[in-house]
């Protein structure tokens, strides 16, 4: 036979499952903050590495290092000239198509922790610095206006040179995943017209899941100066970024 349960006992029940339920959600704001404050810490240890590079180049800059924010941001990363603020995304904070395209990018059959590394290295490092890049080119009173070509593929410049200094096998790795991406997405210029002019002519483009033409562009610039020679220093592409 059921037993019947008193309306005491139930009171007592429902508010255990709400005390459970709030200790839970509790749990999970915790560990999105320690996640959230990781990425910041890692992330700001790597904008003032960048910044005490330009300084030891003997180049000033009159605008403070960006203040950092983590959240979600499609393309991974951000800087906004306007409010000097750069933006980068914590993996938990991610929508599931936004993790997908790292599972795109490490290939078949990866397991979550390839896939999270391949997001620390791509997004953490590789577009964190590209976005640095586009700080400085705001320190150099480098405009985007009408050439976004050349301003994109100059912060890839930036970050390539870094890079070459500091960790040449990462600067490997990031070639094969650009080699990757051009081998295995349609070319978005139609034939017969120029990339640049093209670029230039239809930026800013969508970016997620479903749209391929951004990466492809980013990619080719990257392998493009990633190849450069005679390979430039990292203190020589500063002197280099001007209007």
């Amino acid at each position: 036979m059921r037993k019947v349960m008193g309306r005491g006992s139930a009171c007592v029940t429902l508010a255990m499952t709400l005390a459970a339920m709030s200790l839970g959600q509790a749990a999970g704001v915790k560990r999105e903050d320690k996640e959230v404050a990781a990425t910041r810490a890692q992330v700001t240890a790597l904008r003032d590495a960048f910044v005490q590079a330009t300084v030891a180049a003997g180049l000033k800059c009159g605008i403070a290092p960006p203040a950092i924010v983590v959240e979600d941001v499609p393309t991974f990363g951000r800087y906004d000239e306007t409010t000097n603020i750069l933006t980068t995304s914590a993996w938990g904070q991610m929508a599931a198509e936004e993790k997908a395209f790292f599972y795109q990018l490490t290939g078949p059959g990866a397991t979550e922790a390839l896939v999270r590394a391949e997001f620390e290295t791509d997004a953490h490092h590789w577009i964190f610095v590209h976005e640095m890049g586009h700080w400085w080119q705001e320190c150099r009173h480098v405009t985007n206006a009408e050439k976004q070509y050349a301003y994109e593929s100059g912060a890839n410049r930036l970050a390539a040179a870094y890079w070459r200094e500091r960790d040449p096998a990462l600067l490997a790795h990031m070639r094969g995943t650009f080699a990757g991406v051009l081998a295995n997405v349609p070319v978005p210029v139609p034939a017969g017209q120029d990339v640049v002019t093209y670029f230039d002519a239809h930026y800013p483009y969508n970016f997620g899941p479903s749209q391929t033409a951004y990466p492809w562009f980013q990619s080719r610039m990257s392998v493009a100066v990633i190849d450069e020679k005679p390979a430039p220093t990292f203190v020589e592409v500063l002197q280099q970024t001007r209007p």
